[in-house]
């Protein structure tokens, strides 16, 4: 490992990369390889970003969220789908950091043009693990429900709503 550095203008350009990207958010990795003890990523996301609620289902994949810039709004959900409770991050809130034991239902809005997060979780990382998608979620495929009319109904669900279209 080596000494490294991030700076604004590494920001700028991973909201850029975003902009392009079709699912409206990237992803920097700081950590050499997918077999390493402590995964950390940087993401770059867009309003307008649709992160499927999930949870983790390993007893080691607790999730560590740090905004870096920007503000998103973190979303818990029961295993129903009905939201429990939403904090916002970053921005003019004074919370910054979050970390989500496994099994929690979760997903993390955009609220600003822009948002840089750092990720941080247990690793080794395997693919077939990563995350579950509970039935009540929907995936990134959109062939049912388009971005758009899911991340609407998302901006106005309320404590207690379910997540449901």
């Amino acid at each position: 490992m080596k000494v490294s550095f991030l700076t604004q203008d590494d920001f700028e350009d991973l909201t850029q990369e975003a902009f392009a990207s079709i699912r409206l958010r990237t992803h920097l990795l700081l950590h050499e390889s997918p077999d390493d003890v402590v995964q950390r990523i940087i993401i770059g996301l867009v309003k307008g970003t649709y992160i499927p609620p999930h949870f983790h289902e390993l007893q080691h994949q607790w999730e560590h969220f740090h905004v870096l810039h920007g503000e998103v709004e973190l979303m818990l959900f029961d295993n129903n789908g009905c939201l429990n409770k939403k904090v916002i991050l970053g921005g003019q809130s004074k919370n910054v950091i979050v970390q989500i034991p496994p099994l929690i239902p979760h997903t993390l809005v955009c609220r600003s043009p822009t948002a840089v997060v750092m990720e941080i979780k247990e690793g080794p990382f395997d693919e077939k693990f990563a995350k579950v998608i509970p039935s009540w979620s929907y995936s990134e495929d959109y062939s049912i429900v388009s971005r758009d009319t899911i991340t609407s109904m998302m901006a106005q669900l309320s404590i207690g709503d379910r997540f449901i279209i």
